[in-house]
């Protein structure tokens, strides 16, 4: 991907807003250009751009190939699958405004992590590290740092065909309203739910991988499914069984440090 960002200096209330290919796709910019404009910001500079897989280990620094593998795995399946588009925007408290946008865009229109349309900085050392990237040294944005690494997982590549899985999963995530994935049968009772919520503290591998490890015989995939639906839905029921199974899986989420969960009657 290019640095170029054109002639001229950009100036230093300036933010980026990066259009995802899922928002070009679905012909969401107009709405992206009325929340920039909402926001008292003007789109200065815009250009098109195709992710690679290395621009996407940059931008997301966060995660690693090896501690994040399903993570980095669905990064590049939605952001290298086709073209984006980035903005420099500029205005009075440009940061400030530009994750303004991200999160009126985000909650009128995304369908889930993958599918969230645009994207912009959190923190300022974000802001010129990708900045920076996306536009060059004609960024002057602060300096640039590296994001903190989020919570890792298993390598699930020891357990699975990743790219496989994402193919497998893809159709169903990228769904206006997704079905629930039924939860995980522990044994042949069926007094007992345990539910999960969505958990800010965990990656998406590290939820993954509680999951995986409290439920018995469960496929990854759908651990992943269920890890994806509950923090869309705001929580929902993972497995099923007696008491006692249940309470064992319950303890082995906690001991993954997965404090969004609990244990109750299944629904009759």
């Amino acid at each position: 991907m290019s640095a170029a960002a054109g002639n001229g200096t950009v100036p230093v209330s300036a933010a980026f807003v990066l259009l995802k290919p899922d928002c070009l796709r679905t012909g969401r910019a107009p709405s992206v250009e009325a929340a920039v404009t909402a926001e008292g910001l003007v789109v200065a500079y815009r250009r098109p751009v195709k992710l690679s897989g290395d621009d996407v280990r940059l931008l997301w620094s966060e995660y690693t190939d090896d501690r994040h593998v399903l993570m980095r795995a669905f990064l590049d399946r939605y952001l290298c699958d086709g073209p984006s588009e980035v903005w420099l925007v500029t205005g009075p408290d440009a940061f400030g405004a530009a994750r303004r946008v991200k999160r009126v865009i985000r909650s009128r229109y995304a369908n889930g992590p993958f599918a969230n349309l645009v994207h912009t900085a959190e923190r300022p050392g974000e802001l010129a590290r990708q900045g920076n990237h996306l536009f060059g040294d004609r960024f002057p944005a602060g300096s640039p740092a590296a994001s903190a690494p989020r919570p890792a997982g298993r390598d699930f590549r020891r357990d699975v065909d990743v790219a496989r899985l994402v193919d497998e999963v893809w159709p169903w995530m990228q769904l206006a309203d997704p079905p629930a994935p039924a939860p995980h049968r522990l044994d042949d009772e069926a007094g007992t739910v345990l539910v999960i919520g969505a958990d800010p503290a965990h990656s998406l591998d590290s939820a993954v991988t509680a999951v995986w490890s409290a439920l018995p015989g469960v496929t990854v995939g759908h651990a992943v499914m269920l890890v994806l639906f509950a923090s869309r839905a705001g929580g929902c029921p993972i497995a099923i069984g007696g008491r006692r199974a249940v309470e064992r899986a319950h303890r082995t989420l906690l001991d993954h440090g997965f404090t969004a969960c609990g244990v109750g009657p299944a629904p009759r």
